[in-house]
């Protein structure tokens, strides 16, 4: 815990150490000027990448390409040294525009973007607020504004319901240091209750603890999950196999973990939510300011379904779930 709690002070120095103080004047989007994009990803997993796939995608659908518009793009891989590289490359960029793919990225340039104007657009955010990004979800603030992937717990739960009826204790696979977890997991809490589930965590501070702490959920609990937590979604190979092996269930809340593993997901899409950031992001460089921007919750979403896991344990589709996705 404590060798994560100095990663990210160390990389919220490093972000604000890179601070470049060229006034207090926002950079909006010039005619004949090649704007820059500036996007950070704390951690690589395939979720992310395909926020950020979609997000490019949008750029390049209103012509925003590499012939009009110079896109940086750098990924920490969790590494304290690499980011305060990032750091100090996107001060001297003096981008237009800041992208920050997840809560841990997103906090990191929060305070660059306050001490210099530069508009910071999130995603793949669970809960801005508590992450201290924004005041309220509504009226965002002076320069920060973005799309959420919170997801409300009870469907999630009913979706696990259905493929196990018995379901009284689901273990919870999650990092104590991403705020985007505790904050949704706070309010999961309290519908399980309501339901008669009881959650059973298992920490894990980084990637290595994952099988770990997978086994050591097993026959304390009926099945396993981890929330939009993205030391759990880049451990999902781990997890689901080490899961396998002891006949336990795993439900994740995106489809690329099902992908990799887990049996099944209610999940956002996720190239939508990167396509509805890159449409925030045009705005705000054609001149729209992000504090007239509302957070974006509406991404589309989907039950999806990992067949082989689900022979594996198996299980059948239940009847009940409608417009369910095979993987």
């Amino acid at each position: 815990m404590r060798t994560c709690k100095l990663f990210f002070i160390a990389l919220l120095v490093a972000g604000t150490a890179s601070c470049f103080f060229w006034g207090r004047k926002s950079s909006s989007f010039q005619p004949g000027k090649v704007p820059i994009i500036a996007i950070t990803q704390i951690i690589e997993h395939h979720t992310l990448d395909t926020v950020r796939a979609g997000f490019m995608a949008e750029l390049a659908a209103q012509s925003f390409d590499e012939k009009t518009t110079k896109i940086v793009y750098e990924n920490a891989h969790g590494n304290v040294a690499t980011a305060t590289q990032i750091g100090s490359k996107f001060a001297a960029l003096r981008p237009q525009l800041m992208v920050a793919l997840s809560t841990q990225s997103a906090q990191l340039l929060s305070s660059l973007s306050s001490n210099t104007n530069i508009p910071l657009v999130f995603t793949a955010v669970t809960d801005p607020v508590a992450a201290k990004l924004v005041p309220t979800k509504a009226e965002p603030g002076a320069w920060i504004t973005g799309v959420s992937d919170f997801m409300e717990p009870e469907p999630q739960l009913d979706m696990m319901r259905t493929f196990l009826p018995a379901l009284t204790r689901l273990g919870v696979l999650y990092n104590p240091s991403e705020i985007n977890s505790v904050s949704f997991l706070k309010a999961m809490e309290e519908v399980a209750r309501a339901k008669g589930i009881e959650l059973v965590y298992a920490a894990l501070s980084n990637t290595s603890e994952a099988s770990g702490a997978t086994a050591s959920l097993a026959g304390k609990v009926d099945a396993l999950y981890f929330p939009n937590d993205n030391t759990a979604m880049a451990a999902v190979g781990a997890i689901a196999s080490t899961a396998l092996k002891h006949h336990i269930p795993v439900f994740a809340n995106d489809s690329a973990s099902v992908e990799r593993g887990a049996l099944a997901a209610v999940a956002y899409d996720r190239f939508a939510m990167g396509r509805k950031t890159g449409e925030i992001a045009i705005a705000i460089l054609k001149g729209k300011k992000p504090q007239d921007i509302p957070v974006v919750y509406d991404t589309p979403s989907e039950v999806v379904v990992n067949e082989r896991t689900l022979n594996a344990l198996k299980l059948t589709l239940p009847a009940t779930l409608k417009a369910v996705r095979k993987i």
